[in-house]
């Protein structure tokens, strides 16, 4: 079979933009535009442009959506007061110099200023006292009192904020007196776990499609998938599954000449586009999707009795067929892709392994949650 080219018509021209978007709009965007998008418009126009990894489009939003991470970690939030002629830097900090020569004023605003950055911190941190302050400013409530912002700070009086301040600095001396309590932040998954250790890089698989009998049906297969897939990162647990689920992608190899392709010619696929280094690294494991009628039947189950358990074929692509009984493929559940089967083959578990697992009822691998 000869190699894959292009799928009939552009990638631009499948993409399904969100109301306002075209691929000029994202081609001419600049980070600072894109961080200028409501977060959920980007959220919607990632959604669209996902299901295309080959594309220009692609490329473009994967690296805008890079940059603002790097830019969320690296930019330190700015104080919530500067005082006139001083730098950010001045003002996080504390140069006795210069606190002396503000005037009555500035000293005010400098001080709320300095105890909004001391709440923001502590509520970024999870580290709020559990009770308000012994003093509580007139008008305010007990969660504004346990939680200010500089706005509400700044309209104190002098002699307001200087009771209030020493309220909350007896408050926050109580609180660290106290016995820490026991820490119930959920342990990292497997999954989380896996990609901690391995730096958050991009992470899926590459998926050859073999699937043309028709296009929506095919859309309508990946919005499924997707919607899954969404659901199954949602049940996963610990620091870092927003960048988890952020980094997922799935890499499809398209072309119409694949139609009704076995399990060889997709294997055959995969280091084809490996070898062009096509594969990224989160990505480069020993298993591949194969999204056949089978699977595309099985995720859209038109038939409202069905009870079988949505499915994609798995390929492995270390060994080169059929051997000692293993035919070098199985099916996994859907529910089971992303949070069972994804992190075992990266902790080296051979697919031949997991398909010894497989009950002989249905054919199904299911992982060890089910």
């Amino acid at each position: 079979m000869s190699e894959p080219q292009a799928y009939c018509r552009p990638a631009w021209a499948r993409i399904p933009f969100p109301s306002g978007w075209s691929s000029d709009r994202v081609q001419t965007l600049t980070p600072d535009d894109f961080s200028q998008v409501p977060e959920e418009e980007r959220k919607r126009l990632w959604g669209a442009i996902r299901k295309f990894p080959f594309s220009s489009e692609y490329t473009k939003i994967k690296e805008l959506n890079a940059g603002l991470l790097q830019a969320d970690e690296r930019l330190p939030t700015p104080p919530a007061y500067v005082p006139p002629g001083w730098t950010a830097e001045q003002a996080r900090g504390f140069d006795l110099n210069l606190v002396t020569k503000l005037s009555e004023e500035e000293h005010r605003l400098w001080a709320a200023g300095k105890v909004a950055d001391d709440v923001r911190r502590a509520q970024k941190q999870n580290q709020l006292p559990a009770s308000a302050p012994g003093y509580i400013p007139a008008g305010w409530t007990t969660e504004q009192a346990t939680c200010p912002d500089f706005e509400l700070l700044s309209r104190l009086s002098k002699q307001d904020l200087t009771r209030f301040m020493q309220a909350r600095n007896e408050t926050n001396k109580i609180s660290a007196a106290a016995p820490a309590p026991l820490k119930m932040d959920a342990a990292p998954s497997p999954l989380v776990q896996t990609l901690q250790r391995a730096g958050f890089p991009p992470w899926g698989f590459v998926m050859v499609r073999t699937y043309y009998g028709s296009e929506s049906r095919w859309e309508e297969f990946q919005k499924k998938l997707d919607a899954m897939c969404d659901g199954q990162l949602n049940d996963e647990t610990g620091d870092g599954l927003e960048k988890v689920q952020k980094a997922l992608e799935f890499k499809i190899i398209e072309d119409p000449r694949l139609k009704g392709s076995g399990v060889e010619d997709a294997r055959r696929h995969f280091h084809v586009a490996k070898a062009m280094g096509g594969v990224a690294v989160g990505m480069d494991i020993s298993v591949l999707l194969v999204g056949d009628v089978g699977a595309v039947d099985s995720v859209l189950n038109d038939d409202a009795t069905d009870e079988s358990v949505p499915y994609i074929t798995a390929v492995d692509v270390t060994e080169p067929g059929e051997l000692g009984g293993f035919p070098g493929h199985f099916k996994v559940s859907i529910d089971s892709l992303l949070c069972e089967l994804y992190p075992k083959v990266s902790m080296g578990l051979s697919p031949r392994s997991l398909w010894s697992m497989i009950e002989e009822a249905d054919g199904i691998w299911t992982g060890d949650d089910t």
